[in-house]
């Protein structure tokens, strides 16, 4: 069998498997977080100027073409939110602890070696998982909130001249929500509002790359704004009829959301054979997102206003990355990074279903080639939040309140395993 029908037949039965899988990623920068390979993350995420690798699919994939055989590259990420809330009156309240399991893949395939070249992937980029528990002070907001997205990208880089390559690539997103809170009984035993819904959406991304000299590359992309509209179902159950004219109702909703478009420049420096030193400088347009706009046909829900609590005038950031890689004998390499990662969320706009601040990410990594044709790769990081006092008027119509002191920070564990043909 040829290598590029060996790649096919992962690539499809890897895609299948995503679909049973759960597929979250904590909140960095409102749901997004790039846990996508061991080795990138290793270095603080910085690899769009180097991207040579399979996960260039997703980073550039103008480098795709620095490949000159078939790669494949599998991996996973466990990720380990940790947080907690103090109220104003000194009550803690502690975010139920849950792992995610964030797999990835990618491909590469030279069809023309080192003039043209078409990649795979399929990871989660975009997600998010928080869960206070459903009787803590923050019910009426949010009890529990999570999105998962799928990404599966097809992309192909040409190689112009010497220099110089271009590559361009199809996105599809497939996301689903489920987000839940307490409908506020007045004196009886408090309801529950439910939301879950699903979409499948489609963007793109445009990228170059061009190699000054043996030391020094640049790269770019561009990520299209990926618009979802959601077919959904609220449910409410246990509410009080003579506070919300009705006990139980489920009925169909539309929900908007939008994935924000981003640019991100990256540059890499290899002074000497051993040393590898990236630094990537990205800019998110989160002032496109309003994250949901709930559209509610039947007039009851209409009049009670009934919809989950949503921040909304979120605005653009910047997020930079560094990192740097030694090779300490040819088959084993060791790596340092570090990210930063700015809150695109206003304190008016707060609210802890995306319990966001600003953060540091710190990274460290190795890689070991296990045979001439296979690497294995390995990464962890501690993502720190800087801690957020919030007082606005999020879910106060509904009694309630999330005005406190929130802290979290985040483990990350990542490995992957390439084999190159």
């Amino acid at each position: 069998m040829s290598s590029f029908r060996v790649i096919v037949v992962v690539v499809c039965a890897f895609l299948m498997s995503f679909y049973s899988q759960n597929v979250f990623a904590a909140s960095s920068g409102a749901y997004s977080l790039e846990t996508n390979d061991a080795a990138t993350f290793g270095m603080g995420t910085a690899f769009v100027g180097e991207a040579d690798t399979p996960a260039a699919v997703y980073y550039n994939p103008a480098g795709m073409n620095q490949m000159s055989s078939a790669e494949i590259s599998v991996g996973d990420a466990i990720i380990a939110p940790r947080g907690h809330m103090t109220q104003p009156d000194g009550n803690t309240v502690h975010e139920q602890n849950n792992e995610y399991n964030v797999p990835n893949f990618y491909a590469v395939v030279p069809l023309i070696p080192n003039k043209l070249s078409v990649g795979l992937g399929s990871g989660s980029y975009w997600g998010l998982g928080t869960n206070w528990g459903p009787n803590s002070p923050l019910q009426f907001a949010t009890t529990q909130a999570s999105i998962t997205n799928v990404d599966n990208t097809l992309a192909a880089s040409y190689k112009v001249t010497e220099q110089w390559s271009l590559a361009a690539g199809v996105i599809n997103d497939y996301s689903r929500l489920d987000e839940s809170y307490a409908l506020n009984n007045e004196g009886g035993s408090n309801g529950v509002a439910e939301l879950k819904g699903g979409d499948d959406a489609w963007g793109y991304r445009l990228a170059t790359m061009y190699q000054i000299n043996d030391q020094n590359q640049l790269g770019l992309i561009y990520n299209s704004r990926i618009n979802h509209n959601y077919s959904a179902k609220l449910s409410i159950n246990g509410a009080n009829p003579l506070v919300y004219g009705l006990s139980s109702y489920v009925a169909p909703v539309n929900l908007k959301t939008v994935i924000p478009q981003s640019v991100v420049l990256g540059y890499s420096f290899k002074p000497t054979p051993k040393w590898t030193i990236n630094a990537d400088l990205k800019w998110t347009d989160w002032s496109s997102t309003k994250y949901e706009t709930i559209n509610v046909s039947n007039p009851t829900l209409k009049a009670l206003g009934v919809g989950t609590p949503i921040p909304e005038n979120w605005h653009s950031v910047w997020s930079e990355s560094i990192g740097t890689q030694y090779a300490v004998t040819d088959r084993f390499r060791v790596r340092l990074g570090y990210y930063h990662i700015e809150s695109p969320i206003s304190d008016a706009d707060f609210n802890p279903s995306i319990p966001d601040s600003n953060s540091n990410g710190y990274t460290t990594g190795f890689g070991f080639d296990i045979t001439k044709h296979l690497t294995l790769d390995v990464a962890y990081s501690m993502l720190i939040y800087d801690s957020r006092t919030i007082i606005n008027t999020v879910s106060s119509a509904s009694g309630g309140s999330v005005d406190g002191k929130y802290e979290q920070y985040v483990n990350i564990g990542l490995v992957s395993l390439t084999y190159k043909f």
